[in-house]
This record gives C-alpha cells, structure tokens and sequence, in this order.
C-alpha cells in the first residue's frame, strides 16, 4: 500500500510541475513522471528489470505508432500556398493579438494562405519588414483535431541561403534543407525577444545588410511553397521520404528511425 501511495505522489507532484509555465519546473514533472513509471515496474515485478522495462515503454510505444500509423500515410509532394480566410477564433483566439504585436514591430500584413490534405490544415498569416528585408509568419496546424500553432521569421540572401528564427514546439518530421539554417527560439516570450534573437542569429553569421536580398511581399507565398518543395526534394534525395507516384510520398524505413529519434529528442527536451 505504501509503494502505491509513494507512486501516487510522484504522479501528483509531477502533474503539479507540468501545470507551471517555467521550463526547469516543466522538466522536473517529466523526470517525476519517469520515476514513477520506474518505480511502477519495479513494485509490479519486485526487480529492478521490470523498472527498467516500464520505463522503455516510453521509447516503444512512439515507434509502434510509426510504424503502424505514420508509414502508411501518404502525402503531396508539393504544396502550394493559396489565399484562404483565417481559422475561427474558436480554434485560435490568439491571432488578433498576435497579428497587432508583429504590426507594432513595424511588419505590414501581406498575405493569408495556406494548404489542406486531408485532415491536415495549416494556415499561414504572412508580413514583410521593408527595412529589415525580413518575413514573418504566424502558422496554425491542425491533425486530426490537435492544434498548435508558431511563429518564425526569415531572412534570405541573394545566393538562395535561408535564415530562420522560429518558435516551433516540435523537431521538424523532416530534414531541413541545405540551404537552410534554423535558430530555434522557444524560449521566447514575446515576438520583440524573437526578434532580438534572429538579430543575434544573424550576427553570429556574419550576415550584414548588404547580402540580405529585397523580397517582394506579393510573392511569399510562391517563395514559401518553392522552399517547401525544395526540403521535399532533399528529403527523396537522402532517402527520409520515398515516392509513392508522381504527387505523393511516405516515410521509408529510414525515415522512419528518424521520426522515433526526432520523438526521442522532443522527450528529452520537454
């Protein structure tokens, strides 16, 4: 009895730290909830195996759901960004707000796109800073009735080179590509703090003005979906997607090992 009451308040301790906005208290729930997952398995088979088993249950079950689910599905090999309207405020109340405090920042709204496959919707509210060269974007994703949403910013130069600052919660489900770079800003909690970060970003790559390439705000879109394709092709090339015919792919064997390690990697730092 006092094995079970001792999990139990591992688990309530935990659901209290993941009930906090602080990513260290956020980490110490999730090592609680591990402990107790260990702990479950050694009072249930009175060994320190079956700890160790409950605890590789994490790491089991995202590969089961892989390979069951994800390698059977089948996507479009391009995507093409078109104008659509908004979610409802039901799905995002946030965008408003949001909206006004990339406008403050002195961003000019160019654009509301975005592209459907099945039960996969994601919408995208474009800027453009004309000073900065700079586009800014507010994306809302929606599976299967699980929403989450992101911004980032991009910087491009005149030799096809890409710079990205983005609050995205996840690892990306496929490999970047070459000509992108990716500065991964979570941490931030106000779109100035993001800005101030891909400033930074920038600097630490030695990216000046000067090689900062003017980007027509009328084609975001087309630039979004051409960069889309272009990490598509790269993912077929490298052997994460295969071709399924000439619109569609999946995940191949391979791609798969690296969803489950991408999983791993979001685990560990959640």
């Amino acid at each position: 009895m006092s094995s079970i009451l001792l999990i139990i308040g591992i688990l309530v301790f935990s659901w209290g730290c993941r009930s906090f906005q602080n990513r260290y208290v956020n980490k110490a729930g999730w090592l609680a909830l591990l402990a107790a997952t260990y702990l479950g398995g050694y009072f249930f088979s009175n060994s320190h195996i079956g700890g160790a088993t409950a605890l590789a249950m994490w790491l089991i079950f995202p590969w089961l759901g892989i390979v069951t689910r994800v390698r059977k599905l089948r996507f479009p090999i391009r995507h093409e960004l078109k104008h659509r309207f908004p979610p409802p405020k039901d799905i995002f109340p946030d965008l408003d707000e949001i909206t006004d405090e990339v406008e403050e920042a002195g961003f000019e709204k160019t654009d509301d796109a975005g592209w459907k496959w099945e039960s996969a919707d994601h919408f995208v509210r474009l800027f453009y800073h004309a000073d900065k060269k700079l586009q800014a974007n507010i994306s809302v994703s929606q599976q299967d009735g699980f929403v989450f949403s992101y911004a980032s910013l991009t910087t491009r130069t005149a030799d096809g080179h890409s710079f990205v600052t983005t609050n995205y919660p996840f690892s990306f489900t496929m490999k970047t590509a070459p000509l992108q770079q990716i500065n991964r800003s979570e941490d931030a909690d106000s779109f100035e703090e993001m800005l101030s970060s891909h400033d930074e970003f920038l600097d630490s790559l030695a990216i000046n003005s000067e090689r900062i390439s003017v980007q027509d705000p009328e084609l975001l879109p087309t630039t979004v979906s051409q960069e889309l394709s272009q990490q598509i092709d790269h993912n077929l090339l490298t052997g994460v997607i295969v071709r399924l015919d000439e619109h569609h792919f999946r995940y191949s064997w391979r791609g798969c090992v690296f969803l489950w390690l991408q999983m791993v990697k979001d685990m560990i730092r959640v």
